[in-house]
């Protein structure tokens, strides 16, 4: 097969295998047959958080686009604003996470190992 297309309202939301596995994941890669590196939508409602985390143990790099909504991304315990259109990456040793704000946040995270 030379290529994939998928919509991300037909994944089913769930808990994939990255360390900040949540409930509001679409396991993106999955779906698309990827397997060098991980791909989520992930559709936080107003108020709910990412699981913090950090990459220490598998050296995997975060990059998060932020699609719809707003909220703030909390890297070492501090909060940064973030809106669509915005691109967001943090070194492998700080501790992340991100939160909605009152709009609920939508955003894709890509995960690479080195």
């Amino acid at each position: 097969m030379s290529h994939v297309i998928v919509d991300a309202a037909a994944v089913p939301v769930g808990n994939g295998p990255h360390p900040a596995a949540s409930p509001y994941d679409k396991r993106i890669s999955e779906s698309l047959g990827l397997t060098t590196f991980e791909v989520y939508q992930i559709e936080l409602p107003p108020g709910a958080e990412t699981v913090r985390h950090n990459h220490l143990d598998d050296r995997s790099e975060d990059m998060y686009a932020i699609l719809t909504g707003g909220g703030w991304v909390v890297v070492d315990g501090e909060s940064a604003p973030v809106a669509p259109g915005q691109f967001v990456s943090v070194s492998i040793e700080s501790e992340r996470f991100l939160r909605a704000g009152d709009d609920g946040l939508t955003f894709i995270a890509v995960c690479s190992g080195n």
